[in-house]
């Protein structure tokens, strides 16, 4: 664990290699969709350079089409996975605690992820339950994504703070680059998609490896 937090008011989680643990089905989606378009599918190291940036940037590395192609494989690939029954994503370890504890406290509770909008309320009400969460943003048509921090700012706009309020935690280096655009705190975990030394050398100064040290540089211990 390293670093720490000032008072805080919300916490915006993202939602993969976070909350859930949600990699196989990913994978899976995508590569389900190259195999229909006829493409070669990708193994498991390839798919996870690919994933932190949204839908697009993944559906282009992964298929290499552009354009008209690009958007149909895109529709397809966002088609299949809201449809997935998502049997192997979990959620990861202390977090339905963290979860439950923050609400007690009276913390607000978003997340911003660029997973597409409709799996991750779909998934975030079959593994939290409806009402956990305060605000979900996920990507839409409307091309929200992060690093851009106008997520964060509408969330802590709509809970009456100010964006140094909230802490914005996840597991790739687009969450840190988001949370310091917005003017928010952080903190970086490494049990997720990218590991501690590329967190590191991103700049993020609050790292923790497991939920107990989240748990501690949250207050909760």
């Amino acid at each position: 664990m390293s670093g720490e937090l000032r008072p805080y008011r919300a916490l915006i989680w993202d939602m993969d290699g976070t909350l859930l643990n949600t990699l196989d089905d990913i994978i899976g989606a995508c590569n389900d969709t190259l195999e229909a378009y006829g493409l070669p599918t990708l193994p498991k190291p390839e798919m996870l350079q690919l994933i932190g940036y949204g839908a697009r940037h993944l559906c282009q590395g992964a298929s290499g089409l552009d354009g008209e192609a690009l958007d149909r494989f895109q529709k397809d690939y966002r088609a299949r996975a809201i449809s997935r029954d998502d049997p192997k994503t979990y959620i990861y370890p202390g977090v339905a605690e963290t979860l439950r504890w923050a609400r007690a406290q009276g913390i607000y509770l978003g997340i911003y992820t660029n997973k597409p909008q409709a799996w991750c309320t779909k998934l975030a009400d079959k593994f939290f339950g409806a009402g956990m969460f305060d605000t979900i943003l996920g990507s839409t048509e409307e091309g929200l994504l992060k690093p851009d921090p106008e997520g964060i700012w509408r969330m802590c706009r709509g809970w009456g703070i100010e964006a140094e309020s909230a802490v914005m935690i996840g597991d790739q280096t687009v969450d840190f680059e988001t949370a310091e655009r917005a003017g928010s705190q952080h903190v970086c975990v490494s049990w997720g998609f990218r590991a501690r030394g590329v967190l590191e050398a991103a700049g993020a100064r609050v790292i923790v490896d497991d939920f107990e040290a989240l748990a501690r540089v949250l207050g909760m211990r």
